[in-house]
């Protein structure tokens, strides 16, 4: 099995993307019904709603224009920080604006975007505005300019871009993803794992418990250490190295390194704690040139000449903004470290659902039901709530009753939160836990792919999450059972 998952990753390094297509931002129908259940609004928007659409629909038809360059910004900083995709949708059917976009939440939509649509990108996360100085934006050589090698910002081929994001993506997947796979199998990252069980025994697990939140053991230090040692070949009992990637990905108020590369909230963040991450960075780059991982990447790697320091560099946004957080999310919700949100829709009562109980049903020794019971819960809670892509053409939508045509160069959201709570796809019972849901695992959209068809964006850890969320799951899960903890333990 691991052959197999394996020869999967190494052959999307070479992916590009299948029978390519423009995006169509045109409605869609849904298979299994004649109307998407969301044409019609659920709610009243409010009023500061209808102006917040309005503005916004008004600015991005204009991006040059007054409203665009002076009441936007105010507008989209406001919504980054509180998206609420899931009312807007009730308020305004599948397509509205939010935080200076435009989000098309239609499944055949983000299917296609997905699957098929080379994407062009700019600086986002999310809502979110990323700020492009922290970045790695590096020399590229002698007499080059500066050139972006964070592959989540560039252009694939077919959407304006030159290879490189290709390129980056590939020396990832090559050099670290692959070698991962291998390494979360051998006896050092399983002596993580058992040492994990042990700090589960006998730390309080329960909601918000010390075994999630710990800095000194439990769940935190294993996951810097187990990934660290997986992608990189990192020593995990190299106690001063772990102690400043600790420090760069964990240790402040957010317990996350990712809204240190937003914009202005970036520099808040990093004064909050004395420019620590300015302190930190060279230290986690010195680290990662020296890993094992590194040791195997040439002096100069991909037609691009990518340079050590530059792979480096270019992996650490990665580890802030999904690899310590993506993996990090789909367990802790899985062992029920936080309630599932409830987006504050009346009757949708998914922050009740109790995850141990089922977590203690399932058959822990069948990897499939264990997968299922994975993608089940973050389908609930997608660990990326959203992305985006920036269109390459004008395209007409409708929106607040009337079809408006957006210039090439607007950025459109793709919300896989809202397509994880479909209810044309999914069904009624969306909001619901269900384990054999239809489809659940073959057209989940959690890793920014439809199962495993992709356009050469799907997430390229997932298989290593995937396996790293089993693991901890399964033996967690056994170690609750030898304790006598199922479906009414104390620490729940």
């Amino acid at each position: 099995k691991l052959k197999a998952r394996t020869a999967q990753v190494q052959v999307e390094i070479t992916m590009a993307p299948a029978n390519s297509k423009p995006f169509l931002a045109s409605p869609t129908k849904n298979e299994d019904n004649d109307e998407n259940v969301y044409f019609t609004p659920s709610r009243k928007p409010s009023f500061s709603e209808s102006i917040s659409q309005r503005i916004q629909i008004s600015a991005l038809q204009r991006p040059n224009g007054l409203i665009a360059n002076t009441i936007l910004p105010i507008v989209s900083f406001i919504e980054q920080a509180n998206p609420l995709l899931v009312k807007k949708r009730e308020a305004f059917g599948p397509n509205f604006c939010n935080s200076g976009t435009v989000v098309l939440s239609e499944w055949d939509q983000v299917e296609q975007i997905l699957t098929t649509t080379p994407q062009a990108r700019t600086f986002r996360l999310g809502t979110g505005f990323l700020n492009a100085k922290r970045l790695p934006m590096m020399v590229g050589g002698e007499g080059q300019s500066k050139r972006n090698v964070w592959f989540l910002s560039l252009d694939q081929r077919g959407a304006g871009g030159d290879g490189m994001h290709e390129a980056v993506r590939s020396v990832f997947i090559r050099y670290f993803t692959v070698k991962a796979l291998e390494r979360q199998n051998d006896s050092t990252a399983r002596a993580l794992l058992d040492q994990l069980v042990e700090d589960y025994k006998v730390m309080d697990h329960g909601l918000g418990g010390a075994f999630f939140r710990n800095s000194k053991r439990g769940f935190l230090p294993f996951v810097i250490k187990y990934i660290h040692y997986c992608l990189y070949g990192i020593d995990p009992s190299d106690k001063k190295k772990f102690q400043t990637l600790y420090g760069f990905y964990f240790g402040n108020i957010a317990s996350k390194a990712a809204p240190y590369y937003l914009t202005l909230i970036g520099d808040l963040f990093n004064l909050a704690h004395c420019c620590k991450f300015n302190r930190l960075l060279p230290k986690v780059v010195e680290i990662y040139v020296d890993s094992p991982a590194m040791a195997e990447v040439p002096e100069e790697v991909t037609s691009f000449k990518l340079s050590k320091y530059e792979v480096a560099h270019m992996t650490i946004p990665i580890m802030s903004i999904a690899a310590t957080l993506g993996p990090r999310d789909m367990i802790q919700y899985a062992m029920g470290a936080d309630k599932l949100p409830n987006h504050n829709t009346p009757g949708v009562h998914t922050d009740k659902i109790d995850v141990c109980s089922i977590w203690d049903g399932i058959n822990l020794d069948d990897r499939d039901e264990v997968v299922k019971y994975i993608y089940e819960v973050n389908r609930l809670r997608p660990p990326v709530g959203h992305s985006h892509h920036v269109a390459v053409e004008d395209f007409t939508v409708k929106i607040l009753g009337k079809d408006r045509t957006f210039p090439k160069g607007t950025v459109i959201l793709i919300p896989i939160s809202l397509t994880m709570l479909d209810k044309n796809k999914w069904g009624s019972d969306v909001h619901e836990f269900n384990l054999d849901r239809r489809n659940l695992v073959d057209e989940s959209m959690i890793f920014h792919s439809v199962g495993n068809m992709t356009n050469g964006r799907m997430c390229p850890g997932k298989e290593f999450g995937l396996n790293m969320s089993v693991q901890v799951v399964t033996e967690c899960g056994k170690a609750r059972r030898q304790m006598g903890e199922t479906n009414a333990g104390f620490l729940n």
